[in-house]
Protein backbone atom coordinates (compact mmCIF):
# COMPACT_ATOMS: atom_id res chain seq x y z
CA UNK A 1 0.00 0.00 0.00
CA UNK A 2 1.50 3.59 -0.91
CA UNK A 3 1.80 6.01 1.83
CA UNK A 4 -1.02 8.41 1.73
CA UNK A 5 0.75 12.08 1.47
CA UNK A 6 -2.77 13.83 1.01
CA UNK A 7 -6.35 12.64 1.04
CA UNK A 8 -9.16 14.88 1.25
CA UNK A 9 -12.79 15.82 -0.57
CA UNK A 10 -12.30 12.71 -2.81
CA UNK A 11 -8.55 13.35 -3.93
CA UNK A 12 -6.02 11.20 -3.08
CA UNK A 13 -2.05 12.35 -3.37
CA UNK A 14 0.93 9.66 -2.82
CA UNK A 15 4.35 9.47 -3.99
CA UNK A 16 4.51 8.28 -7.60
CA UNK A 17 6.78 5.01 -8.54
CA UNK A 18 7.87 3.58 -11.66
CA UNK A 19 4.86 1.31 -11.76
CA UNK A 20 3.45 4.45 -13.13
CA UNK A 21 5.29 5.14 -16.29
CA UNK A 22 1.96 4.04 -18.47
CA UNK A 23 -0.22 6.39 -16.49
CA UNK A 24 2.45 9.48 -17.36
CA UNK A 25 2.51 7.77 -20.76
CA UNK A 26 -0.78 8.14 -20.97
CA UNK A 27 -1.11 11.78 -19.43
CA UNK A 28 1.14 13.22 -21.89
CA UNK A 29 0.53 11.67 -24.64
CA UNK A 30 -2.21 14.46 -25.44
CA UNK A 31 0.20 17.85 -25.41
CA UNK A 32 -2.77 19.78 -24.34
CA UNK A 33 -2.37 18.30 -21.01
CA UNK A 34 1.23 20.24 -20.60
CA UNK A 35 1.10 23.02 -23.40
CA UNK A 36 2.06 25.46 -20.58
CA UNK A 37 3.93 23.52 -18.46
CA UNK A 38 6.99 22.42 -21.28
CA UNK A 39 8.86 24.03 -24.48
CA UNK A 40 8.40 20.38 -26.01
CA UNK A 41 6.08 20.79 -28.38
CA UNK A 42 3.33 17.36 -29.50
CA UNK A 43 2.87 14.14 -27.43
CA UNK A 44 5.77 13.35 -25.07
CA UNK A 45 7.91 10.72 -26.22
CA UNK A 46 8.28 7.95 -23.67
CA UNK A 47 12.21 8.73 -23.39
CA UNK A 48 11.22 12.41 -21.79
CA UNK A 49 8.09 10.92 -19.85
CA UNK A 50 10.70 8.53 -18.00
CA UNK A 51 13.27 10.91 -17.41
CA UNK A 52 11.06 12.76 -15.83
CA UNK A 53 9.47 9.97 -13.64
CA UNK A 54 13.20 9.32 -12.72
CA UNK A 55 13.72 13.01 -11.80
CA UNK A 56 11.48 12.78 -9.87
CA UNK A 57 12.02 9.69 -8.13
CA UNK A 58 15.57 11.35 -7.68
CA UNK A 59 13.75 14.54 -5.75
CA UNK A 60 11.86 11.97 -3.42
CA UNK A 61 14.59 10.55 -2.32
CA UNK A 62 17.36 13.61 -2.62
CA UNK A 63 14.71 16.26 -0.97
CA UNK A 64 12.03 14.38 0.78
CA UNK A 65 9.42 16.05 -1.44
CA UNK A 66 8.63 15.82 -5.45
CA UNK A 67 5.51 15.51 -7.45
CA UNK A 68 2.64 13.12 -6.29
CA UNK A 69 0.54 10.68 -8.16
CA UNK A 70 -3.42 12.42 -7.96
CA UNK A 71 -6.04 9.69 -8.17
CA UNK A 72 -9.82 9.90 -7.17
CA UNK A 73 -12.02 8.01 -4.46
CA UNK A 74 -11.98 5.64 -7.36
CA UNK A 75 -8.29 5.15 -7.86
CA UNK A 76 -8.54 6.82 -11.01
CA UNK A 77 -5.53 8.35 -11.74
CA UNK A 78 -6.32 12.20 -12.62
CA UNK A 79 -2.54 13.80 -12.95
CA UNK A 80 0.14 14.56 -10.75
CA UNK A 81 0.91 17.48 -8.52
CA UNK A 82 3.88 18.35 -6.39
CA UNK A 83 7.67 20.46 -6.29
CA UNK A 84 10.85 20.58 -8.05
CA UNK A 85 13.83 22.39 -7.71
CA UNK A 86 13.57 25.01 -9.95
CA UNK A 87 17.55 25.30 -11.24
CA UNK A 88 16.90 29.12 -12.44
CA UNK A 89 16.11 30.56 -9.52
CA UNK A 90 17.70 27.47 -7.05
CA UNK A 91 14.23 27.70 -5.10
CA UNK A 92 11.38 24.64 -4.75
CA UNK A 93 8.53 25.16 -7.82
CA UNK A 94 4.84 24.02 -7.05
CA UNK A 95 3.46 22.58 -10.78
CA UNK A 96 0.65 19.97 -11.29
CA UNK A 97 -0.62 18.52 -14.86
CA UNK A 98 -4.08 16.93 -14.76
CA UNK A 99 -5.80 15.39 -17.67
CA UNK A 100 -8.67 17.22 -19.70
CA UNK A 101 -11.18 14.40 -18.57
CA UNK A 102 -10.29 14.91 -14.85
CA UNK A 103 -10.45 18.80 -15.20
CA UNK A 104 -13.76 18.04 -16.77
CA UNK A 105 -15.31 16.36 -14.07
CA UNK A 106 -13.41 17.63 -11.06
CA UNK A 107 -13.53 21.46 -12.22
CA UNK A 108 -11.79 23.04 -8.87
CA UNK A 109 -9.29 19.89 -8.98
CA UNK A 110 -6.08 22.43 -9.12
CA UNK A 111 -7.28 25.02 -6.70
CA UNK A 112 -7.84 22.58 -4.19
CA UNK A 113 -5.16 20.34 -4.75
CA UNK A 114 -3.17 23.60 -4.60
CA UNK A 115 -4.49 25.02 -1.18
CA UNK A 116 -3.60 20.89 -0.17
CA UNK A 117 0.01 21.20 -0.99
CA UNK A 118 0.85 24.87 -0.20
CA UNK A 119 -0.62 23.62 3.44
CA UNK A 120 1.48 20.30 3.41
CA UNK A 121 4.88 22.02 1.89
CA UNK A 122 4.90 24.73 4.98
CA UNK A 123 3.86 22.02 7.92
CA UNK A 124 6.55 19.69 6.70
CA UNK A 125 9.44 21.86 4.84
CA UNK A 126 11.47 24.35 6.64
CA UNK A 127 11.22 26.61 3.56
CA UNK A 128 10.29 30.27 3.83
CA UNK A 129 8.85 30.22 0.73
CA UNK A 130 7.32 28.46 -2.59
CA UNK A 131 7.40 29.76 -5.98
CA UNK A 132 5.29 28.91 -9.28
CA UNK A 133 6.40 29.83 -12.54
CA UNK A 134 3.77 30.30 -15.20
CA UNK A 135 4.42 31.26 -19.15
CA UNK A 136 3.35 34.39 -19.62
CA UNK A 137 0.45 32.98 -22.30
CA UNK A 138 -1.43 30.92 -19.60
CA UNK A 139 -4.15 32.80 -18.03
CA UNK A 140 -5.72 30.05 -16.33
CA UNK A 141 -2.59 29.41 -14.29
CA UNK A 142 -1.86 33.28 -13.50
CA UNK A 143 -5.46 33.24 -12.24
CA UNK A 144 -5.38 30.01 -10.26
CA UNK A 145 -2.01 30.87 -8.62
CA UNK A 146 -3.34 34.37 -8.18
CA UNK A 147 -6.38 33.50 -6.04
CA UNK A 148 -4.47 31.02 -4.17
CA UNK A 149 -1.96 34.24 -2.89
CA UNK A 150 0.88 34.18 -4.65
CA UNK A 151 1.97 37.42 -6.02
CA UNK A 152 4.48 38.52 -8.63
CA UNK A 153 7.63 38.38 -8.40
CA UNK A 154 9.83 38.53 -11.35
CA UNK A 155 9.76 37.33 -15.31
CA UNK A 156 12.33 35.19 -16.14
CA UNK A 157 13.00 32.46 -19.13
CA UNK A 158 12.03 29.06 -17.37
CA UNK A 159 13.31 26.42 -19.20
CA UNK A 160 13.33 28.28 -22.40
CA UNK A 161 10.04 29.30 -21.55
CA UNK A 162 9.00 33.06 -21.05
CA UNK A 163 7.27 33.04 -17.33
CA UNK A 164 6.55 34.90 -14.62
CA UNK A 165 7.42 33.72 -11.20
CA UNK A 166 4.77 34.14 -8.67
CA UNK A 167 6.05 33.65 -5.04
CA UNK A 168 3.69 32.66 -1.78
CA UNK A 169 5.98 33.20 1.72
CA UNK A 170 5.35 31.13 4.46
CA UNK A 171 2.49 31.83 7.21
CA UNK A 172 5.15 32.43 9.99
CA UNK A 173 6.98 34.61 7.17
CA UNK A 174 3.75 36.66 6.24
CA UNK A 175 2.80 37.22 10.04
CA UNK A 176 6.44 38.68 11.11
CA UNK A 177 6.37 40.75 7.85
CA UNK A 178 2.56 42.15 8.81
CA UNK A 179 3.87 42.42 12.56
CA UNK A 180 7.26 44.29 11.48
Amino acid sequence: MQHIVIDTEGVRLTPLSATDLSLLADLHADPAVHRYLSSVHGAWSLDKVSTFLDDTLADQERHGLSAFKVTDENNTFLGWAGFSPLEETSEIAMRWCFSKDACAKHGDLTLKVSRELIDWFFENTYFSHIVVPVRTDDRNARSTVQDLGFVYRESRRIEDMPCDVFQLLSPSLRSYLVSA
